[in-house]
């Protein structure tokens, strides 16, 4: 395999904004990557690129950016009770799902349709409706290019956090995910506490895996944009978690607020905040908030993610002065760029 130049990037992401890398290296094989360490090792600036759902380019990638090709799907233990499966890290993250689900091997319905591959869920503690990708996965195998070595981490030693893992805080180009393990089980032991599940099928633990997984599917295909017709990257903030104190303050301005008990706080539906700031369906140029999802940053045909970029930084503004609460993106910022000017929405 050659490390290639100036390598277009406009179709490895899911926003279809224009970029090059500086370097780009694809490999097929976990032997492959061990093969040319002293050479990846020599660039400074290293990004480990997946599926592109997670990422705006706010310009090229001076650097070196890694594509990992590394496939398979294997049964590595199984009782009457459980199966314990290993995933190669390129795999297709819905697509597991709905295998897994289909097969009978459940826990991991609630995260049905989630962009991405599967070496990026633990990077990120993928989670939604209720369920956190930590608490299915099992270990994480993984290059650290720092030492050269290949490594396992177990559930606790990911240092798993709300979408914040050990991988993530070691910055990008660190560590290579190139397989994990998941825990699942064969008896149905559905989650559907949280909105807008319980509102279907209330807390029962008695519907059917399959079911979740079919709701939760047709929820996001209602409200979020297929990045193929509409390019986007999912959610581009985190929900903000706030104390208990700030919390009440603004549930009392803000009775219809949403938000959920996490540990000492509330975790605020980040979209609401925006919605009710009255941003969603807002469009600059060839950029946009979607219609159906104040969470979700649209690109209306721009090539330049920077456009992006500073429309996110006009919702954070307008968010922190209505409510004191600082958004941050979920989406990774990668590029060499000039920080646009931000203008008040």
């Amino acid at each position: 395999m050659v490390f290639e130049q100036q390598k277009q990037l406009d179709l490895l992401n899911t926003f279809k904004v224009s970029a090059r890398a500086q370097y780009f290296y694809q490999f097929s094989s976990v032997e492959q990557l061990m093969g040319e360490l002293d050479k990846i090792r020599s660039f400074d600036n290293r990004l480990v690129l997946g599926g592109g759902s997670n990422i705006l380019f706010v310009g090229d990638y001076l650097g070196l950016v890694l594509y990992p090709q590394l496939f398979g799907i294997d049964i590595i233990e199984e009782t009457d009770k459980h199966v314990c499966v290993s995933v190669g890290a390129s795999e297709n993250w819905h697509e597991f799902v709905v295998t897994m689900t289909e097969q009978g091997f459940y826990g991991l319905e609630n995260l049905a349709l989630i962009p991405g591959t599967v070496g990026a869920s633990p990077v990120q503690n993928i989670g939604a409706y209720g369920v956190e990708v930590k608490d299915v996965l099992r270990l994480v195998e993984c290059v650290d290019l720092n030492s050269g070595e290949l490594l396992t981490f177990s559930n606790h030693e990911c240092e798993f956090d709300y979408r914040d893992s050990r991988f993530k805080k070691a910055g990008q180009g660190r560590y290579i995910v190139t397989r994990v393990e998941f825990n699942l089980t064969k008896t149905p032991q559905t989650n559907t506490s949280y909105q807008p599940l319980s509102s279907i099928f209330g807390d029962s633990a008695h519907v059917s895996p399959l079911k979740v997984l079919k709701k939760v599917c047709e929820i996001r295909q209602a409200k979020l944009p297929e990045p193929k017709v509409l390019p986007n990257a999912g959610s581009f903030f985190k929900n903000p978690v706030v104390t208990k104190q700030k919390y009440e303050q603004l549930k009392e301005s803000f009775p219809k607020l949403i938000a959920y008990p996490v540990g000492g706080g509330f975790k605020l539906a980040a979209g609401w905040l925006i919605d009710n700031a009255g941003l969603k369906g807002m469009q600059k140029g060839r950029v946009g908030i979607h219609k159906h999802q104040a969470l979700v940053l649209v690109n209306l045909g721009e090539s330049d993610g920077r456009l992006i970029w500073q429309l996110a930084k006009e919702v954070q503004s307008k968010v922190a002065s209505m409510y004191g609460v600082d958004l941050e993106p979920e989406v990774r910022i990668e590029g060499k760029s000039i920080e646009p000017t931000v203008q008040g929405v």
